[in-house]
């Protein structure tokens, strides 16, 4: 996240509402397992593990969200989910980021076709939280199909009160589908900043929140 391309943004800080299933199952993170920061981190670590729980807090996909933990460049976090996540048909989980459209000039000055200011970061499942596999990650800086590739390509109109969470075609972030690792079933999720980092302290991938969409 660049704090330059916020500056003046009113950003409400209410806390999310959590959709949590009759069964008690909580489709969210419910837990930070270990956070190994890299260099420029600090944005929002001070309110973990509550700021990534929930649902995300995006706005409107021209603007990022606030509500976020920031990983530092190459920093890791490992998250734990109140459901397991299972194989089922298409994307499986969503992670959230806080991507978002800008417009870039062209060489006469003109207005380009907006494209994604996005910080990557790479992903991995895990059934018991020692053994993690990761899903292939190729930063390009350029927002990717949504789907199997890395997180925080993708911007995001989720939140708790429009209740897109988990709703991948119309909520935004980006979706994977565990086919795509050959795994049936995950509780844990690892993320890894695989951006180019940045200065301040919240440099790296941005985490919002992570839903799961295929559940028992």
């Amino acid at each position: 996240m660049r704090g330059v391309l916020f500056a003046g943004l009113l950003v409400c800080c209410a806390p999310p509402v959590v959709d949590v299933d009759a069964d008690g199952c909580d489709p969210f993170v419910v837990d930070v397992v270990s956070f190994l920061p890299g260099s420029g981190a600090g944005f929002g670590a001070d309110q973990m593990p509550e700021i990534v729980r929930g649902p995300p807090a995006s706005e409107k996909d021209s603007q990022g969200s606030f509500d976020v933990v920031s990983l530092g460049s190459g920093g890791v976090i490992t998250l734990e989910l109140g459901c397991p996540i299972i194989d089922g048909e298409g994307v499986d989980f969503i992670v959230y980021e806080n991507a978002f459209f800008v417009a870039v000039p062209t060489e006469d000055n003109g207005l380009a076709e907006a494209v994604v200011f996005s910080e990557p970061g790479e992903v991995a499942v895990s059934a018991d939280g020692e053994e993690f596999v990761a899903f292939p990650c190729t930063p390009s800086g350029q927002r990717d199909d949504g789907v199997n590739g890395c997180a925080g390509t993708a911007p995001v109109r989720a939140n708790a009160r429009n209740g897109l969470a988990g709703d991948f075609e119309d909520g935004g972030g980006d979706g994977f589908d565990l086919a795509a690792l050959d795994v049936d079933q995950a509780r844990f999720v690892r993320i890894t900043d695989r951006s180019a980092g940045g200065g301040g302290d919240n440099a790296g991938f941005d985490l919002d929140a992570v839903a799961v969409v295929s559940r028992f």
